[in-house]
């Protein structure tokens, strides 16, 4: 198998998990999101799947933003906090008392 077909192979089994998934979670943290994570996000959205974000990183991207408004808008809910166990904790909370 070529290389062209492998990354073909990956891309097409990750893209059909995400349209097979209920919710997309993605973990925020870090100096910029993951390039992958970010795609898959964009694939949930279009799909009209309900996608979460859970950022316990401090460090903001532009403007005085937090998340680059393009990521952000993909979202249904981002829980923060800074400890991580927290947002986990609101996440857990608010999709047992809400419809997925």
């Amino acid at each position: 198998m070529t290389e062209e077909e492998r990354t073909r192979t990956i891309f097409e089994k990750d893209r059909g998990e995400v349209l097979n998934a209920d919710v997309l979670v993605f973990v925020l943290d870090g100096r910029v999101p993951d390039e992958g994570a970010c795609v898959e996000l964009g694939i949930a959205y279009e799909n009209g799947k309900r996608c979460y974000g859970i950022k316990t990183d401090v460090r903001s991207v532009e403007l005085d933003l937090d998340l680059n408004p393009m990521i952000d808008g993909c979202f249904t809910k981002v829980f923060r906090d800074s400890d991580g166990k927290t947002a986990v904790e609101n996440l857990e909370q608010y999709l047992s008392e809400n419809e997925l």
